[in-house]
């Protein structure tokens, strides 16, 4: 099927600061290595800027106007500082900190009208996914939720029930919390116990799915909490859209984590949600060596349209993924293969 790429320069080059977990053009990257791969089923759009009343949907007008501000000036007092958690090592002033973040948010409510108005069912939009920014302030390198905006703008424009499922590291704070006494949202989050920001204690209802899972949580471990613990859950609630937050800093090599899933696992709850319901947004999140998330993310990309076949990578994949420097250097299977072995989820793999 065919999938819309959601995608805007501002993340080009768009940087934290270099002694930031968040490295520089991990969102370019996706972008740049997905024309190289050259996918026949992804089109490509630029999403706008949200503007500041789209982002009051969720978000209290004082701090997106501080937000904004602060970008222009960059600068911020003591006492913002401390109020909206901004100009701190977490969250520090840099000079796209308003557009980027606006421009994830715009990339969703694209998303929303595309499928609102029937056009795709499928969007990837690798630069949104940031669950931890609260109403009032940011939070965990989010500085707007967009995945809530976006939900609260899904409800505006008819959808009943959304699904939100998120398998970042990090329990996905800003979004559960939000909509936690909200029937039509069905909040679920996959998350190491006692990461930061040590919240998302266990829950298992209707509405609800918390699970804090142990260091070493791997594919095997993954597979049976989906197939035996939660997929009843996912088709009793028959979502309108499914909202999928993939960090990848829950997969092995990521040093922000000590979960151990392959990529092979992101692969597999795509399938498993596109075998059940037709809407389905794909977003990024976490995820801090840059290999790993970027093999991920074309993996996910390559699910959603399903054109796997497309990543037995040529010559030009290969060599952009040699170029990617870090503080480390790759292993060999990062810079030559795209998924990761061995894949548990291919009924004729041996352990």
């Amino acid at each position: 099927m065919n999938v819309a790429f959601l995608y805007n320069n501002i993340f080009r080059d768009s940087d934290y600061g270099k002694k930031h977990p968040v490295t520089l053009n991990r969102i370019s990257n996706v972008f740049d290595l997905a024309k190289l791969i050259n996918f026949k089923k992804v089109f490509y759009y630029e999403s706008n800027i949200a503007s500041v009343n789209d982002l009051c949907m969720f978000h209290e007008k004082e701090y997106v106007d501080l937000l904004k501000k602060t970008e222009q000036t960059q600068n911020i007092t003591g006492y913002n500082i401390k109020k909206y958690n901004l100009g701190t090592v977490s969250n520090p002033i840099f000079k796209e900190m308003f557009r980027r973040h606006a421009a994830a948010t715009g990339s969703l409510l694209m998303a929303a009208d595309l499928i609102k108005n029937n056009k795709y069912n499928l969007i990837f939009s690798p630069g949104s996914g940031a669950h931890h920014a609260q109403k009032q302030k940011a939070s965990g390198f989010c500085y707007l939720n967009d995945i809530a905006t976006c939900i609260v703008y899904l409800k505006k424009v008819g959808m009943k029930k959304i699904l939100y499922f998120d398998m970042d590291a990090h329990y996905g704070d800003g979004v559960v919390e939000s909509f936690r006494n909200d029937k039509s949202v069905l909040t679920v989050s996959i998350h190491q116990k006692n990461l930061w920001p040590k919240s998302g204690h266990y829950i298992l209802e209707n509405d609800i799915i918390n699970i804090p899972v142990e260091k070493g949580f791997d594919d095997l471990d993954f597979k049976y909490l989906i197939e035996e613990k939660l997929l009843s859950y996912f088709i009793k609630f028959q979502p309108d859209v499914v909202l999928m937050q993939m960090g990848a800093d829950s997969l092995k090599d990521d040093y922000m984590s000590e979960m151990l899933l392959t990529n092979n696992a992101m692969s597999f709850i795509i399938k498993t949600f596109k075998s059940l319901f037709k809407n389905i947004i794909v977003m990024g999140g976490g995820g801090y060596n840059p290999w790993t998330t970027l093999r991920a993310w074309i993996y996910n990309l390559a699910t959603l349209s399903g054109e796997e076949e497309k990543l037995n990578l040529n010559f030009s994949s290969k060599k952009f993924l040699k170029e990617i420097t870090w503080k480390i250097k790759p292993k060999k299977n990062w810079i030559e293969e795209v998924i990761d072995k061995p894949n548990v989820f291919n009924d004729n793999v041996k352990l």
